[in-house]
Parts: structure tokens; sequence; C-alpha cells
């Protein structure tokens, strides 16, 4: 177990001008005596950490900062210091909420939340404009902000295996998407007809997302759809095979 103290035992490697530190996968760290801002990539995946160490936000120039499979339960509001920060990975760990100062993070391009226990997202999601994947499987999440349609640049967004209930009305403002998934959810209904408004969609996954098992006329819109990822007992539209030539239907 490793504890907030002993995070400033951890040791930097090195690689010309590119400042890396690791936990994972045996790495051999070595002691480098550089300030906080002169690190860009941090990998501490596999580190058994507790929490969420607070000299990682002195890092101010982070781009790439790895924190995946630990025992972390809370990120600090100050993580929004990271301006540059371009990818973060919080994969696996135990998050039950997300500090609203994420939506500080204007630089992220991607933000893999998966296998956490979040129940909701904050609102300020929606200020991330620079994010082209967002990753949200294996969560609780019912209800997701409707400041999520203001991701403008968003083309690749994972839901599947949540609580959803339903996908906000704004997600059909989501024009540059080009996979979304959202299988194994408690979606009320059939699969919103929303999604109809994505035509840049290539990949879906549809999959026991809903209680009603009719896929809505909508989806014949989807020209550009070349996987869909259904269950056997999901009713297409009629002559969909003819209207989407390219599609390879998945039965899951």
């Amino acid at each position: 177990m490793m504890h907030p103290g002993t995070f400033k035992e951890l040791i930097f490697v090195v690689l010309t001008f590119l400042l890396m530190a690791s936990c994972s996968g045996g790495a051999k760290l070595s002691r480098l005596n550089s300030p906080p801002e002169s690190v860009t990539i941090l990998n501490l995946s596999t580190c058994a950490l507790d929490t969420f160490p607070g000299e990682i936000t002195d890092m101010v120039n982070l781009t790439e900062l790895n924190l995946f499979r630990n025992r972390i339960n809370e990120v600090p509001g100050t993580i929004g210091r990271l301006k540059k920060l371009r990818k973060l990975s919080l994969q696996s760990n135990r998050l039950k909420t997300i500090p609203e100062e994420t939506g500080k993070l204007t630089s992220l391009t991607r933000l893999n939340l998966r296998f956490n226990e979040l129940e909701s997202i904050p609102e300020q999601t929606g200020d991330l404009q620079s994010l082209n994947e967002l990753d949200l499987r294996n969560n609780k999440i019912k209800e997701l902000p409707e400041s999520l349609g203001r991701l403008n640049g968003l083309e690749y967004l994972y839901l599947s295996d949540n609580h959803l209930i339903g996908l906000p009305e704004s997600v059909s403002n989501l024009k540059n998407l080009r996979l979304l998934h959202i299988g194994r959810n408690n979606i009320q209904g059939p699969p919103p007809a929303a999604i109809g408004k994505m035509e840049r969609l290539i990949e879906l996954d549809i999959s026991n997302c809903c209680s009603d098992n009719i896929v809505p006329a909508e989806f014949l819109n989807l020209r550009n759809l070349e996987v869909m990822i259904i269950s056997p007992y999901q009713v297409l539209p009629y002559g969909i095979e003819n209207r989407i030539p390219r599609l390879r239907i998945i039965y899951r």
C-alpha cells in the first residue's frame, strides 16, 4: 500500500527532452532532481495508490497522466491547474464523483474513466471543447448532463455497461461522433431517435440498451454506418440493408 507521503520518494526517468515517471511493468525508477514543472508525462498505473497524490497538481506542464488500476476514490479540485493536460486516464479506480474543476482541463483530448463507481459526471464536462474521446464504460451512471451536447469535437463516446435511463436531447448536436456505444443500459423506451442525427457514425452498439426493442426509423439516416451491434431480439427498420449498403450487423 502506498501512502501519500511515499509519492515524494517516487523517482523519475529522463528520456531526452521527455520526462516520464512510471510504476508499472516493473520499471526501474531513478532519481531526478528537477522541478515539478519539468514533468510532461506521468505514468503511475498499478501503483497501489489509495489517494490522488497532491504533488501531481504542481506539474503544470503535464500533457499525459495515467493513474490506471489504483484504489483512488477522490480527485482533488486542484486538478484544474493542469491546463496543458491532453490525456487523462483514471480507469479502474474507486471513484464515485469527479470534481467540477475537471471542466477547466480545456486541452484534454482523451478522458478515460472506465471501471469506476461513478453515478454522474459534472455539468462542466461540456466545457472540454478539445475532447475527442470520452470513455465512461462500466460505471453506475444513471443520467448525463445536457452540456454533453456542447462537445462539438467528440468522435468516440463509450457509455456501455452503466445504469442509464436515457440520453440527453442534446446528444443530437454531436455531429462529429463516429463511434457510440450505449449497450447494456436501462434506457426507458426504444433506442433514442436523436441518434439518427449523428450522420457521421461508423460504429454503433445498442445491444441490450433499452426496454423497447423497436429500433426507430430515424436510424435509416445513418448512411455512413458500417457496424451496428444489436441483440438478437431487436427489430431494425424495414429496408435498412438497402439504405445503408456497407452496414454489417453483429448480434451480441
